[in-house]
């Protein structure tokens, strides 16, 4: 943890500044800090995909509006946002666009600058912000050490020497990773640099695969990248050896959704990386959950009874300070395997049945 000294508090009805709010996570967030009496300002990259995004809750019409940052990268461009804006609390969901095949520069600096865009505009525009929330990721935290927990207080070194050894060699997969682990460690660098001239403290959420049903319109599930990966490597077929394995900590969208709104209201939450990771299921147990009646077409049966991991909890991870902040149990991955393949077929998608 990060020591601070604001511990702000952003309760309902404060207005919160929530970047790049038309993704799959975002859009979840938004819902729920609504539903908590929240006024929400959403940055999109066009006017059009704010006018979508504010239809999709005609409930909230007086409550939440969007402004178009195009380039989150771009030297202040969040500077106009946050000077009119009169902002409680902020929350960094954008993430730059990256071309696939680039350099690690291409990834990395872009991450970094978009990152620390945004804290410097808050640092010179928004006087009234208390709390800031950054979306990272649980790969920033990944250790490789066997047997041990991992903790907020872990870091991902291991695939920045990678990296830096591989150079434009290194996977897209290891790139990003990099690109997300330099990114964090440069926002909690900001603020170490910055103590007692900025007035908000900062949090990170660090959450793993998410799944659920996406609430935004999605024209091809390749929109969904992420999700989209897992629900393809459930289609296809382990041997007898890997099926016990695990595969990806998954979390349900609506409970990191949860998790993110409780950040800005917790006073205890200032400094903390917290870890938003649910269930770490095995092969197997995912074929065991859509194999469940209904069964779901093409499900692929393994061995039943080689799973057998938690429903809910990883072993690898701490997430108690993650279930305190979301007051109530975690969605089990059976629930959401199978609302995910669900809407997957609904949609004609499915991996399972070779759509």
């Amino acid at each position: 943890m990060h020591n601070q000294v604001i511990m702000a508090v952003v309760q309902p009805p404060a207005k919160i500044l929530l970047t790049g709010a038309n993704g799959f996570f975002a859009v979840h967030a938004i819902k729920d800090l609504l539903q908590r009496g929240y006024t929400v300002v959403g940055t999109v990259r066009s006017a059009a995909k704010g006018e979508e995004l504010v239809r999709l809750f005609p409930e909230y019409t007086d409550k939440l509006s969007y402004a178009v940052v195009p380039d989150i990268v771009k030297p202040g461009a969040f500077d106009q946002v946050i000077k009119e804006g009169g902002f409680d609390g902020v929350g960094h969901a954008a993430s730059p666009v990256n071309a696939p095949g680039g350099t690690p520069e291409e990834y990395i600096r872009p991450a970094i600058d978009g990152s620390l865009g945004i804290l410097e505009s808050i640092k010179q525009h928004g006087s009234t912000v208390k709390r800031v929330v950054v979306t990272s990721s649980f790969v920033t935290m990944l250790h490789f050490q066997k047997g041990l927990k991992h903790t907020e207080e872990h870091w991902n070194d291991a695939v920045l020497n990678l990296v830096e050894q591989k150079g434009d060699k290194a996977a897209p997969g290891e790139l990003y990773t990099a690109s997300k682990t330099l990114a964090e460690k440069a926002v909690w660098k900001f603020m170490k640099d910055n103590e007692g001239k900025v007035s908000f403290d900062l949090a990170t959420i660090n959450p793993c695969l998410m799944l659920g049903e996406p609430i935004h319109a999605v024209t091809s599930r390749d929109q969904l990248t992420s999700v989209s990966v897992l629900m393809s490597e459930v289609a296809k077929p382990r041997p007898e050896s890997e099926l016990g394995n695990e595969s990806f900590p998954v979390g349900h969208v609506k409970d990191v959704a949860a998790i993110h709104s409780a950040i800005f209201s917790r006073p205890d939450a200032a400094g903390h990386r917290v870890v938003a990771i649910e269930s770490s299921p095995s092969w197997q147990d995912i074929y065991d959950a859509l194999n469940e009646e209904p069964a779901f077409p093409g499900a692929l049966k393994g061995n039943p009874g080689v799973g057998k991991l938690p429903d809910t909890g990883a072993a690898g991870w701490d997430t108690a300070y993650a279930k305190e902040l979301l007051g109530r149990d975690f969605i089990g991955a059976k629930e959401m395997i199978r609302e995910t393949e669900a809407y997957f077929q609904k949609k004609g998608w499915s991996f399972l049945t070779g759509a």
